[in-house]
């Protein structure tokens, strides 16, 4: 039984309320199970006692787990912002990592990308994280992301994009945002405002891996790259108006031709690769 199976078992993902679990004939509790997956885990909150690892996928094999993900935005294969349209073939599982790639094919652009709506959500007690190197080609919008499980919109939290529309800073700088209403309602376009942040990793994100995570607590947003701080939110309206609309899920997806535009006349061979993703709920709270 390998790390994803095992967690299944255990109801990881689901974070159900599980006594003990037999596994060869041992009993293991849910803090146990915490600890075992904890040691030499890279990468988590800075105090892992007051945390309990409530989902990861290190995508090790196998087709895509479905009781954990779906092909897509959580609302389907087509957005409104770009003529991307999602496929299942651009969306695979090969050499240890989740991969995401871009293709174009009689004009039409097809990409990747894979949600947990209905099936993996967290709200305010939370820390998320995931090991990514991105999909360098100018016109990929690659992005770490969530919202409400409802679907209603704002708030959003992104917890990383890189924006590729020409540039140095397409490779180099890593963006951090949050969407939310000033009235804190859910759903209240017309009062929706964007709170943005950018770091400098160092080195090319296309060629390197780096963890971006969140932590989520009713007092805090804090954003983090290879466990460092790059920004905490601390405004109460934007907790209000996240808070309201947890439960939230989260997406990784490669959008094309949202930001910038993609050369059409040659290949694509670029992928986004997820490497492993996380997600811890608090016990202190």
């Amino acid at each position: 039984m390998n790390r994803r199976e095992f967690l299944r078992v255990a109801g990881a993902s689901t974070g159900a309320a599980v006594a003990g679990l037999v596994v060869g004939g041992v009993v293991l509790n849910r803090s146990s199970l915490t600890d075992q997956f904890r040691d030499g885990l890279e990468g988590g909150p800075s105090s892992q006692s007051n945390w309990r690892l409530k989902f990861h996928d290190s995508f090790s094999g196998g087709p895509l787990d479905a009781s954990a993900w779906t092909i897509g935005w959580g609302w389907g294969t087509e957005t409104s912002t770009s003529p991307t349209r999602i496929v299942p073939e651009n969306v695979q599982i090969r050499d240890g990592a989740l991969r995401l790639r871009g293709t174009h094919e009689g004009g039409g652009i097809q990409s990747g990308a894979v949600n947990t709506k209905n099936k993996v959500t967290f709200g305010p007690g939370s820390y998320l994280e995931a090991k990514i190197s991105f999909a360098g080609r100018t016109g990929f919008q690659n992005a770490f992301w969530s919202k409400p499980n409802t679907e209603q919109w704002p708030p959003e939290i992104d917890i990383v994009e890189i924006w590729q529309d020409g540039g140095w800073d397409d490779h180099h700088i890593s963006r951090h945002n949050v969407h939310y209403s000033t009235s804190t309602e859910v759903g209240d376009r017309p009062t929706h405002q964007n709170l943005g942040a950018s770091y400098t990793p160092g080195g090319n994100l296309t060629e390197k891996f780096h963890r971006y995570a969140i932590e989520w607590q009713e007092d805090r947003l804090v954003h983090y790259v290879d466990g460092k701080v790059v920004r905490k939110w601390l405004n109460e309206t934007v907790l209000t108006a996240l808070s309201k609309g947890a439960p939230f899920y989260f997406m990784f997806s490669l959008n094309i031709d949202s930001i910038g535009r993609a050369d059409r006349t040659e290949p694509w061979t670029e992928e986004m690769v997820v490497d492993w993703v996380r997600l811890y709920e608090d016990t202190s709270v």
